[in-house]
């Protein structure tokens, strides 16, 4: 397998904060796409009110083992919300592991849909090479990751 040193988003089926120097790279799945919209209505003191609307997080990841696809569809059997942390320019050292990101998120949520895509190529023991999922998660909480190690938490009720 080949990955590429420059990744510009990567996702973890895991809040990789409760240990993030035990990030391997191969545990990443490259992020070809994502989309989502959070917004909260604020009063003049900059203070949020009202309720949030559901918020519903899709993303698109490349796959490159069958056992990256069934993290994704063992969430969604369970029926229960799960972590996920989406780094953006994330670097590894030279053991493979997470050495520094430059911003993320950790997204708590449900798995509500997952869709299958095929890539035509086929390596060398005629096994498609490459697969592509289209997750969608009903976002409960997200957590902002800053460029300083600060977080800061969205509840959405």
């Amino acid at each position: 397998m080949l990955y590429s040193n420059e990744l510009k988003a990567v996702v973890i089926t895991e809040n990789f904060l409760d240990n993030p120097k035990n990030v391997l790279k191969e545990n990443c799945l490259t992020v070809q796409h994502f989309e989502y919209l959070c917004e909260h209505k604020r009063n003049n003191a900059n203070e949020l009110y009202g309720a949030t609307q559901s918020v519903i997080l899709k993303f698109t990841v490349r796959v490159n083992a069958p056992h990256q696809a069934k993290a994704f569809y063992k969430r969604l059997l369970r029926n229960g919300y799960d972590n996920f942390s989406l780094l953006f320019n994330a670097t590894f050292n030279v053991n493979q592991r997470l050495d520094n990101y430059e911003d993320g998120m950790i997204v708590n949520g449900y798995v509500i849909g997952i869709e299958e895509d095929y890539n035509s190529s086929k390596n060398s023991r005629g096994i498609d090479e490459q697969m592509t999922l289209n997750v969608q998660l009903l976002v409960r909480s997200i957590t902002y990751l800053g460029r300083e190690r600060n977080h800061i938490n969205t509840f959405i009720k």
